[in-house]
């Protein structure tokens, strides 16, 4: 009897830690391009990072894959990565969907409504039609005050729901959520640096910007290996600090994840340990309108655990 309940427990020990495994999985890296140029990101580079992405171990996926993975808890692949791309111009349509559909990966395009035109340099409704006719998830990006009527149009123009949004601001906002919500849109990204866990509130995902100074081969690479932070209990909660310098903070759920904390222009900043698992951290005095603060550990494995907050700043 004694050795059958020996087995019980071992088999119920290994199915238990197989459980916890495959849950640390539920996340996914979402890296994002902005428009194509000199300045930007040449497809030099783009062909560079295709290269990396092509090894077998990632699995690109599409963003609609958080929001199904979200409402089923699903189980994301191990090294799960998501394409997006901001972009109104003609260059999408042209070279970048090509490059991208001859190797099978997908990618959600994110447009401004307000800038589709006629133009030589600019997308056209008809081109956008193509582009989603052909399986790209078509997002929108806005502001507060534009939200409404770019849902509008976009509604018009495509006769189908948008399903995906981007902060043109780069921060949320209560507003947006709102009417995001109201307009049945499943997803939002900020400009918050991270990967997503789909413990994570839809509507304040974060994604890395590998377009420019960030399209760094190291970087990317870096990136793609990255699992989140898991944290809770964040404060502030709003999206603004009021008190500069500000007191940030959050909960670990793993206290052996202890990060290092830095802030704009990767500067240091202190990590307080409250308790077993409470994490404050303080910076100095934020510049400018915008505050970030970016908190790395690493896990058992070695590998990159990476919490990100972006904030408005009231000066």
């Amino acid at each position: 009897m004694n050795i059958i309940l020996k087995i019980i427990f071992f088999i119920s020990l290994f199915y238990f830690s197989s459980l916890i495994t495959k849950l640390s999985l539920a996340n996914i890296v979402v890296i994002s391009y902005e428009n194509f140029s000199n300045k930007n990101l040449n497809l030099n580079i783009l062909n560079d990072h295709i290269k990396i992405l092509k090894n077998k171990k990632y699995y690109v996926l599409t963003t609609n894959t958080i929001i199904d993975a979200a409402a089923s808890s699903k189980i994301l692949p191990n090294y799960s990565v998501a394409i997006t791309i901001t972009s109104n111009k003609k260059q999408i349509i042209n070279t970048i969907w090509p490059l991208l559909a001859k190797i099978s990966f997908p990618f959600t395009l994110f447009i401004d409504p307000h800038l589709i035109s006629n133009s030589d340099n600019n997308m056209t409704w008809k081109d956008i039609k193509i582009l989603n006719n052909n399986g790209i998830e078509i997002g929108i990006r806005s502001t507060p005050k534009k939200i409404k009527n770019a849902i509008k149009l976009y509604k018009n123009n495509l006769a189908i729901n948008p399903i995906s949004y981007q902060y043109k601001l780069g921060i949320w906002s209560e507003e947006e959520i709102k009417i995001l919500k109201e307009n049945n849109i499943k997803i939002a990204f900020g400009d918050t640096s991270g990967p997503v866990s789909l413990n994570m509130q839809m509507y304040k995902l974060p994604r890395f910007n590998i377009s420019g100074k960030f399209s760094n081969i190291e970087r990317l690479k870096t990136i793609l290996d990255t699992l989140p932070l898991e944290v809770t209990n964040i404060l502030p909660e709003n999206n603004t600090l009021y008190n500069n310098p500000p007191f940030y903070g959050f909960t670990l759920l793993n206290k052996k994840h202890i990060p290092n904390c830095y802030t704009n222009n990767n500067n240091k900043a202190e990590v307080i340990i409250l308790n077993e698992n409470r994490i404050e951290v303080r910076t100095k005095k934020f510049n400018g309108l915008k505050a970030r603060i970016n908190c790395i550990s690493k896990d058992s494995n070695n590998r990159l655990l990476w919490h990100g907050a972006l904030y408005w700043v009231d000066n």
